[in-house]
């Protein structure tokens, strides 16, 4: 019986002993990071978006005013030009058999008018001396004159044969780029106008966008512009406003506008997409955030942030002007050197602690 006492005597100094079940640590704080809501100076963009296209009147289809075939094409799309430089050309056969034709017909009648000159000379002689009639001296003379008149119609044959040949020759009428190749070689045209090659110049180029009537209001000629080519292109050029159409496209009811840049290495490619900022206004003090700092759910469907204020989460309405980039103009709900969260607040209620990370 002692025995049996003293091992229940043990069996309860062990249970005595035994841990508890382990209780449950605080929950980890949720992380975010911050950044601070800026007050100064702001320059007020608009944003527009289009294509890059030529200046106007540079862009061009050059075409044949001759029939034949085309011999030779010495361009693809794409191959820069200088003006002057033969583009393509063609068969200058039966050109160049009227070109010497006429120059043939120039000799002719240059030897004819010489020897119309000699023969009237000769004659006045004899009038002097009384061996011949003043009558044949005036026929001498209209005869000169005839051979002159002749002479000035064939120069002009020749001329309009010399630039017949010329016209078998395409040249770039300025410096630029070769957009299409319209007309291969071997091909035939009619002389008709019928376009062989479309060049267009690509230095300085023009973004060519619209805006609706609201922002357009707010553009000026003259109104500075930085470019960058879409998407995503990071090479910013500056440029400058220089039309915004008069009137709204009755389809779209959106105005033009056009951004003109210039574009000596050509990076900016013709037809390709772009974008343009333009400054239309600047404010001595506004508040910018970085817009990934703004959470949907405000009043009116607006905005709001998640500020924080001694490690706890705080949520204000606020009210945004425009967003430039990756910045938000706020026109009220903070006023400058808050600490706005722009990772890990989204869906964070009010209140919550938590903690800030670099």
């Amino acid at each position: 019986m002692r025995t049996s006492l003293v091992g229940a005597c043990l069996l309860g100094v062990l249970s005595a002993c035994k841990p508890g079940p382990e209780q449950p640590g605080p929950a980890p704080r949720p992380q975010v990071k911050v950044a601070p809501a800026a007050r100064g100076p702001v320059e007020l963009e608009v944003l527009v978006r289009g294509v890059f296209a030529p200046l106007p009147g540079k862009d061009v289809k050059l075409a044949a005013l001759v029939a034949g075939r085309v011999s030779r094409v010495l361009v693809v799309e794409g191959d820069p030009i200088r003006a002057g430089q033969v583009l393509a050309e063609l068969e200058a056969g039966p050109s160049l058999d009227e070109l010497r034709q006429a120059e043939a017909g120039v000799g002719e009648s240059e030897v004819a008018l010489e020897a119309a000159r000699a023969r009237r000379l000769r004659t006045e002689e004899l009038v002097r001396h009384g061996v011949a009639a003043q009558q044949d001296a005036e026929q001498d003379r209209s005869a000169e004159a005839a051979a002159r008149a002749s002479l000035e119609r064939a120069r002009a044959t020749q001329e309009t044969a010399r630039r017949k040949v010329a016209r078998g020759e395409l040249r770039a009428p300025f410096d630029g780029v070769v957009l299409q190749v319209l007309v291969r070689q071997g091909e035939a045209v009619d002389g008709t106008g019928q376009p062989i090659l479309e060049v267009a110049a690509a230095d300085p180029v023009e973004l060519r966008g619209t805006l609706n009537p609201e922002e357009s209001a707010r553009m000026t000629v003259g109104a500075r512009a930085q470019v960058r080519s879409l998407p995503g292109g990071t090479s910013l050029a500056p440029g400058e406003v220089v039309a915004v159409a008069p009137a709204a496209d009755p389809q779209s009811g959106n105005v033009g506008v056009r951004v003109r840049l210039p574009n000596p290495s050509g990076h900016f490619k013709l037809g390709a997409p772009g974008e343009a900022a333009i400054t239309v206004g600047r404010e001595s003090s506004a508040v910018t955030i970085p817009t990934q700092a703004l959470l949907p759910g405000g009043e009116d469907g607006g905005a709001r942030v998640a500020t924080l204020d001694a490690g706890r989460v705080h949520l204000v309405e606020v009210q945004v002007r425009a967003e430039q980039g990756a910045r938000a103009i706020l026109e009220g709900g903070l006023d400058g050197g808050e600490s706005v969260i722009v990772e890990g607040g989204y869906s964070l209620p009010e209140g919550t602690e938590v903690e800030q990370v670099r």
